[in-house]
């Protein structure tokens, strides 16, 4: 199924052998990219199944394709790695969104904090998470994952470090640290099935938001010698995790 066009669907969309695309998805594959009928596709269904299916009908508001081929998809990685961003400027975490995606992690938690500059809350929080959760459901069809990240947020600075205790391992990458490095983090730690990764926006994080999730067993590192962006920040570290705690890459 590697060679095929991939494409997120929703399970109800497969009955039997039988599965049935409509509006944006069935646009996209008669109109955009002009597939035709006898062309094979691969449908990632988000629950860990993938489909080799050919096409049998199309319009431009309704495809139909015949499963040919189902079974697990392979492309997910065993560890369960968390990114939590606070927002950073500009269009910056949609470039996160899209290569963390691809990397493999499990789910992007977007957080508000004390330096964030770029505010969201209410219709702005709410059409900023569609077209994040677009750029994840675009990318994790271009690379082959089963599903995409979940996205969840966005949420103030408090709530985030609740849910950074519940992680067995949990890290900050904090410019100011320089007693522990990411990599002395990983190896004490490498049997870690599961890990979350908190990177600030631009300007970092304060010493008291620091403090607050040193208090709820996170582990503050540095990622070098050089001040990194918060989107090479975020993209470098969880590249990092993931060779270190899951032999990728």
């Amino acid at each position: 199924m590697g060679g095929h066009r991939r494409f997120l669907i929703n399970p109800k969309q497969i009955n039997q052998d039988i599965a049935t695309l409509e509006g944006g998805l069935a646009r996209q594959i008669s109109k955009v990219l002009r597939l035709r009928q006898g062309e094979r596709i691969c449908l990632l269904d988000g629950t860990g199944m993938e489909y080799d299916a050919e096409i049998t009908a199309l319009s431009k508001e309704l495809v139909t394709a015949r499963i040919v081929n189902a079974g697990k998809c392979s492309n997910e990685p065993g560890l369960h790695l968390v990114l939590a961003v606070c927002i950073p400027k500009s269009d910056k975490l949609e470039l996160i969104v899209q290569k963390c995606t691809e990397l493999g992690i499990s789910e992007v938690i977007i957080a508000h904090s004390e330096r964030t500059i770029s505010k969201f809350d209410g219709d702005g929080a709410r059409v900023k998470m569609e077209r994040w959760n677009r750029i994840a459901c675009e990318a994790a069809e271009q690379c082959g994952r089963a599903a995409p990240p979940v996205l969840t947020g966005v949420i103030p600075f408090g709530e985030l470090i609740g849910k950074l205790s519940s992680f067995p391992l949990s890290l900050v990458a904090w410019e100011e640290e320089s007693g522990v490095t990411l990599k002395d983090a990983l190896r004490e730690h490498s049997d870690a099935r599961s890990a979350a990764l908190l990177i600030g926006p631009e300007g970092g994080l304060t010493e008291k938001e620091v403090d607050a999730a040193r208090n709820v067993g996170a582990i503050c590192v540095s990622l070098g010698k050089r001040v990194l962006r918060c989107e090479t920040a975020a993209i470098a570290a969880c590249s990092a995790i993931m060779y270190e705690l899951e032999g990728e890459l």
